[in-house]
């Protein structure tokens, strides 16, 4: 009785020690640093990209690229029934695990007289290239 007692524990023992060695990436978006950003025009964009955005253009997309050295971040906000909408970027910054991003869609406003037309709001953003993942926000 006491043999069948002792392999229980020394296997429970030996499990207990094997899980706890396996461990969970804690997330840690503390950040290093800002990241500089240019805002690019349609015709700036890279021809890859304009195809991918095109195809995504109808729903909300999230997108990244790298040419060159650089890092694009494309972040659409699918169709809207009216035009006048803007989009602005809240954060950009690099953190020990990832690129942290987010932006902002901003409807028209009230006193504003919205084309009638849909538009497909997105932008796209150009900075360094860094080997992180992006994280949208």
């Amino acid at each position: 009785m006491y043999r069948k007692i002792a392999v229980l524990f020394v296997c429970l023992l030996v499990c207990g020690l094997v899980l706890t060695a396996c461990g969970i990436e804690k997330k840690d978006s503390a950040k290093v640093r800002d990241m500089d950003y240019t805002v690019l025009q349609p015709e700036e964009v890279p021809d890859e990209l304009k195809e991918v955005i095109e195809e995504k253009k109808e729903g909300d997309f999230k997108v990244t690229y790298t040419y060159g050295g650089y890092l694009y971040i494309a972040r659409g906000f699918g169709m809207q029934e009216t035009g006048g909408y803007s989009i602005q970027v809240k954060k950009l910054y690099l953190a020990s695990n990832a690129v942290y991003f987010e932006a902002e869609l901003t409807g028209p406003g009230k006193d504003e007289k919205p084309k009638e037309a849909v538009s497909y709001p997105y932008i796209v953003i150009k900075t360094e290239a860094v080997d992180e993942n992006v994280v949208f926000e």
